[in-house]
């Protein structure tokens, strides 16, 4: 009975750390991917502006052209 006792505590022990092991890398994974989404965010509005200062220099280009 002893050895039932002691292999259903080692049991919930690992239950219980296992558990707060999972909290940890869901805690962690969350951050990396609020990480990912604001570099995302922050590579797209630097594409916009990309595209918005070669919009602009083509039109210069095109007002040179024409001069």
């Amino acid at each position: 009975m002893k050895t039932v006792l002691k292999l259903l505590m080692v049991c919930l022990l690992i239950g219980v750390f296992s558990c707060r092991d999972t909290k940890n890398e869901e805690a962690e994974t969350k951050a990396a991917v609020e990480q990912i989404e604001a570099i995302e965010t922050e590579a797209e509005d630097i594409s916009k502006e990309i595209e918005k200062e070669v919009e602009e220099l083509e039109n210069d280009l095109k007002e040179l052209d024409n001069i």
